[in-house]
């Protein structure tokens, strides 16, 4: 059985992340600015998509998958796909996510983790079954269900137009790679960033670039 593996990410990305993922045998995505909510997100997949299995989409999306609610130009009509997965738990502002993508969440049986932040997968960076956020509502939350977590000092983190982006739009977890958009040993919190990664067993790429949060990665896996 082989995994086919495709991996979204924004087209604003530098070419060396694209040619990383294709050195790893992904097939890319690249995603498209769509022109909305507002410039500085416009291009993030986590924005306007989710991934469990099936791939959830925005009606207005022309990537294949389940399509689902339009996303509005204010919150909080823009963070109907914001929703952070670590293994069965669901993290996110419940009431404001897609309906059917909360058929999905309720159908699975997943537990929800109810939280202030909307846009809760731009916020939290999911490492296997551990996660790293600047949010310490996340953080709380998640630690008061034994999630395995590392809280850091927000900012640090580029996002043109916008003062300061967010760790979730920054790096990807595979395989036993944390990927990061950018050198993330200049950021002020970077030697426990590393020490939590390399204790779960993973280490630590990146390309040599400002630190840039250019919306989540999503990783898409089948078995052929």
């Amino acid at each position: 059985m082989r995994l086919n593996r495709k991996i979204v990410i924004s087209e604003r990305a530098h070419q060396e992340t694209f040619d990383y993922f294709k050195s790893k045998c992904f097939e890319l995505i690249k995603f498209r600015d769509q022109l909305k909510p507002y410039e500085g997100v416009s291009h993030h997949p986590d924005m306007f998509m989710f991934y469990d299995d099936v791939l959830f989409v925005e009606k207005n999306i022309s990537i294949e998958g389940k399509k689902c609610e339009a996303i509005g130009h204010k919150y909080p009509e823009t963070v109907k796909f914001n929703i952070a997965k670590i293994g069965d738990y669901i993290i996110c502002k419940y009431d404001m996510i897609s309906e059917v993508i909360k058929e999905h969440i309720e159908h699975k049986g997943y537990t929800v983790i109810n939280v202030n932040q909307g846009y809760s997968k731009c916020s939290t960076a999911i490492v296997g079954d551990s996660f790293i956020t600047s949010d310490k509502g996340i953080y709380d939350a998640c630690r008061d269900k034994n999630i395995n977590g590392l809280l850091i000092r927000p900012g640090y983190i580029e996002l043109p137009d916008l003062d300061y982006g967010f760790i979730g739009g920054t790096c990807v977890s595979f395989d036993d790679v944390v990927y990061f958009n950018g050198d993330v040993t200049r950021h002020p919190d970077y030697e426990i960033i590393k020490s939590f990664i390399e204790k779960i067993d993973k280490k630590i790429e990146y390309i040599n670039i400002p630190l840039t949060d250019i919306g989540s990665f999503i990783i898409i896996e089948r078995s052929e």
